[in-house]
């Protein structure tokens, strides 16, 4: 009977710290907050020392998200957002994602609908500085785009990640996305995350 009971206690314990949430068991020497002996120091009825005590997680610190743009502004000053992009990373340390394209552009629409989903919008949220970049017909930007990639080889929506300090980072082709019609937004959210991990060339 006794055995039962303890048995009971132990599973009423375990609902109880999972309806708390937020704790997690610690074993280990119990904290002193009296004196040696004192009935009031947990552990001390058992006399053991050792006991189990709840500890609460550690809290994540807060991120600020960042503006995602939606769509190509043709009259944005797309240079001088990519310059504001990249002074906020080099405080915050997030790189910098610019997306070349425009609005007439079939598979831009694709990526900015992609950019507009929940889960994807959350991750360039938190972790990127996104900046969309307007090319109108190859005749907008020209000389901004030139210097991170070749539109003409690359075609559009054309992708560039930047690290903080502005070196350009590796993701393999920036025209990967010029068919974003054919993605879907888990796989771009999972691409997205791969990238976080990219090192600097």
């Amino acid at each position: 009977m006794r055995g039962v009971r303890r048995g009971t206690a132990a599973i009423a314990g375990a609902v109880a710290v999972l309806l708390l949430g937020g704790c997690v068991t610690v074993y280990g020497p119990a904290p002193q907050r009296g004196a040696p002996g004192d009935a009031a120091t947990p552990g001390a009825a058992r006399g053991a020392g050792q006991v189990g005590y709840a500890h609460p997680f550690q809290p994540l610190p807060s991120v600020s998200p960042a503006p995602v743009p939606d769509g190509y502004d043709s009259s944005a000053d797309a240079g001088g957002a990519v310059s504001a992009a990249l002074t906020a990373a080099a405080k915050d340390g997030r790189p910098v994602l610019l997306d070349f394209g425009s609005s007439w552009c079939e598979d831009c629409q694709a990526l900015s609908a992609l950019v507009d989903s929940p889960g994807v919008n959350r991750i360039l949220a938190r972790n990127y500085h996104l900046v969309t970049v307007d090319v109108g017909h190859f005749d907008r930007n020209t000389q901004l785009a030139s210097r991170y990639v070749s539109l003409a080889q690359s075609g559009i929506p054309a992708l560039v990640l930047l690290g903080p300090d502005g070196t350009r980072r590796d993701t393999g082709d920036p025209g990967e996305f010029a068919n974003a019609r054919n993605l879907d937004a888990d796989g771009f959210a999972a691409t997205l995350v791969d990238w976080l991990y990219q090192p600097s060339r």
